[in-house]
């Protein structure tokens, strides 16, 4: 597997957890302010997860060219 194609799988990954993450919060699954706080910490991660890993494709991108 090319790294490229890991990468790719990687962040949509991300994505589609940043989605079940969402989901869960306006879907009422949150039964306590901790719950929330838990969901929207996670949240927060995911996405800056999914930056970092952006950044470093693009800085990679850059590095090729």
């Amino acid at each position: 597997m090319r790294i490229e194609n890991f990468f790719t799988y990687y962040k949509n990954q991300l994505i589609s957890r940043q989605k079940q993450v969402e989901e869960s919060i306006l879907g009422g699954l949150c039964k306590s302010w901790d719950d929330y706080r838990y969901l929207t910490g996670k949240l927060d991660a995911l996405k800056q997860e999914e930056q970092e890993l952006t950044d470093l494709l693009k800085k990679q991108e850059l590095e090729d060219d």
